[in-house]
């Protein structure tokens, strides 16, 4: 299991995640504290997602492509990631197109009790991997934001085409350590990356 990153300043945020694999469901766990009010963090990760890219690792896009307003403080969205194809293994690279790299991310923003429940779903290929949960954010008592975020991850890299049945059982580890390197590495330096981009504001 991995260091779990509980930074109470912003000069040692890290993208530290905990990783937890039992059998087919990789439990993804990061509790980090970004030092700005929760209303401010709130609005940047719910409304400012796309240009928080250049602070995110391996990550070439965000689009949103549907808002749905569903009542006083809930909100409902899809994002459209685009991973760089760059950041896997050079082995596994041939066989992963950039549609491979490319999921929905959709989530239910609840203001009310500030969580936002969320999941993603790869689009070219169905169940090349799937992730759901949820984020929460809290006020700290020096008026910072702390952001927990709890997930399941699931892989299935056997999904990925053309793989020759020869290099199928080299390459299936590796495209499973890239996927929990890209989804994981992703949800918990999103903290970072919010700290980052208002630091620079």
């Amino acid at each position: 299991m991995g260091k779990a990153c509980r930074s109470e300043t912003p000069g040692s945020l890290s993208d530290a995640i905990d990783i937890n694999k039992q059998e087919a469901i990789i439990e993804l766990e990061s509790e980090q504290v970004i030092t700005y009010p929760l209303e401010t963090v709130w609005g940047v990760m719910r409304d400012k997602l796309p240009e928080l890219v250049p602070f995110l690792a391996d990550v070439e896009s965000i689009e949103e492509v549907e808002r749905e307003d569903q009542g006083p403080g809930r909100v409902r969205l899809l994002n459209i990631w685009q991973a760089e194809k760059e950041a896997a293994p050079k082995v596994v690279r041939p066989f992963l197109t950039r549609k491979v790299l490319r999921w929905k991310d959709h989530a239910e923003w609840n203001e009310k009790d500030r969580t936002v429940n969320w999941s993603f779903e790869t689009i070219k290929f169905d169940k090349l991997f799937k992730c759901a949960g949820q984020n929460r954010f809290k006020r700290t008592s020096q008026g910072h934001t702390r952001l927990i975020i709890r997930g399941d991850l699931e892989i299935y890299p056997q999904h990925v085409p053309g793989v020759p049945r020869f290099l199928a059982k080299r390459i299936k580890p590796k495209i499973e350590r890239f996927i929990i390197k890209l989804v994981g590495t992703n949800l918990a330096s999103l903290a970072k990356g919010i700290q980052d981009f208002l630091d620079q504001a």
